[in-house]
């Protein structure tokens, strides 16, 4: 098969020179495109319901949301609420146009190398930046992501069962994630995605009876809190919206990729009635004081315990699917095979036991760094103000931008402008609000001496 049919071909209008395309291609992302079509037609097998709730198992953080408005206010928390959907639901169909375009672009990195090339008329070193900035902000961005999911799944054990030590819950949530991060792709998930649906629909159900049962705290505030918190609610709400580092990868994995804007259309509407009724809801009820786990702000009674069960249930699915991303990333790099288990690889180590030694080591890392940084609600706003707003609030636009220069109106590559710069501000003030609650917790807490309680954290 030729090389150059495999890989993202610059645009003639660029008045490149052939040779100085071929240059670039060669000597930057050629190979890593050339490993992904050679896995492609084994990947091929999800349908727009399968892809559906992939994508929305690993995004419905619904629970978080009035934590995130906590501080921020009310008029503020609606803002962001309905600019976090709005913006997201138009970049999410602005990747599918794009891959709908180019076709031949079959991963997030790849298409960050197709914008960088296009972006530096071809040279070598654009399509390397936009390769490997996308590609950082992929895997290491649902990386940190898997860490903070590691800590959040033993918050919910230790809510279900108070003993042992929340260092013991880590531990034993890294068993099982140990397990879950087997799951070789997105389409192996279906099964775990449908339990984690199943129990979300359920989770819904009891956050709103015990809301209705709990009432209105008799002083509740709204106020508006420091920088930090502001900040933070808002790389929350960027984190809480953050699928999009999937959809190009998703849409590669569809029987039908052309039917992938069925399965956007289903996420969004799925999302923004769970995070616009809890979210306003559970703020509504407890202001300021509102919790990461929402129940973790309710008495404790029967309700809540099955309320932290079907929690851990519908969490398998982020489980899943954050570690599928960051692996999935980093294997395709190091051409460790993203299915298949027999055929021995260059070295002699049959493809499954490869795969598998990898992905323990990465999830004893997460756990190593777990115990290390168990901030659960500073690392999540890390990750949406550093992955999230790039992949899904900014650099969409970008390649839209690119992609389409030619072919969108005026009115059009305004709002793309606009929402380029808002993203940038927001990665600016969530990267800084994440990074000052990480010094200030680091300030109050010494490197692996987790109390026994994880209520006890700063």
């Amino acid at each position: 098969m030729d090389p150059e049919h495999l890989e993202p071909q610059i645009d003639a209008d660029y008045d490149v020179e052939e040779t100085e395309v071929k240059d670039a291609n060669a000597e930057s992302a050629e190979g890593v495109n050339l490993f992904l079509q050679e896995q492609e037609g084994k990947l091929r097998r999800s349908t727009p319901l399968k892809t559906y709730l992939m994508i929305t198992a690993m995004t419905l953080n619904y629970f978080m949301v009035p934590g995130f408005f906590a501080g921020m206010g009310w008029a503020l928390a609606v803002v962001v609420l309905i600019w976090g959907w709005s913006h997201s639901l138009i970049t999410g169909l602005m990747l599918d146009k794009v891959s709908e375009d180019k076709p031949q672009i079959l991963s997030y990195p790849d298409l960050g190398a197709y914008i960088g090339a296009k972006l530096f008329k071809g040279n070598k070193h654009g399509r390397r930046a936009g390769y490997w900035t996308i590609w950082t902000a992929q895997a290491l961005g649902n990386f940190l992501l898997s860490v903070a999911n590691l800590g959040l799944c033993a918050q919910f054990f230790q809510a279900i069962f108070p003993q042992p030590c929340y260092s013991w819950w880590i531990v034993i949530s890294y068993g099982l994630t140990l397990l879950l991060s087997q799951v070789p792709t997105f389409h192996e998930s279906f099964g775990v995605n449908i339990i984690s649906m199943s129990a979300t629909a359920v989770l819904f159900v009891l956050i709103v009876v015990n809301i209705a049962i709990t009432g209105t705290f008799e002083e509740v505030s709204y106020n508006i809190g420091n920088v930090t918190t502001v900040f933070n609610g808002i790389a929350g709400i960027c984190f809480a919206f953050g699928g999009h580092a999937i959809f190009p990868e998703a849409r590669r994995e569809m029987k039908e990729p052309e039917k992938f804007k069925q399965s956007i259309y289903w996420m969004y509407a799925t999302l923004g009635i769970a995070m616009a009724a809890v979210g306003f809801l559970g703020y509504g009820m407890f202001g300021t004081e509102a919790k990461i786990n929402i129940f973790d702000n309710f008495t404790w009674n029967v309700s809540v315990v099955v309320g932290n069960i079907f929690m851990l249930l519908a969490f398998f699915g982020a489980l899943v699917i954050g570690n599928i991303i960051s692996m999935m990333a980093i294997q395709t790099v190091l051409k460790i095979p993203l299915v298949g288990w027999g055929k021995p690889l260059s070295y002699g180590m049959p493809v499954g036991l490869t795969r598998t030694l990898f992905r323990v080591a990465l999830v004893t890392l997460e756990l190593f760094l777990a115990l290390l940084i168990p901030f659960i609600g500073d690392l999540v706003g890390l990750t949406g103000a550093f992955s999230s707003t790039i992949l899904t609030f900014m650099f969409p636009c970008i390649a839209y931008w690119v992609v389409f220069r030619k072919r969108i109106s005026i009115y059009m590559k305004l709002v793309c402008a606009v929402m380029i710069v808002l993203s940038a501000f927001i990665f600016i003030v969530g990267a800084y609000g994440a990074v000052l609650g990480l010094v200030d917790a680091a300030n109050a807490f010494r490197p692996f001496n987790l109390p026994c309680s994880y209520l006890d954290l700063p």
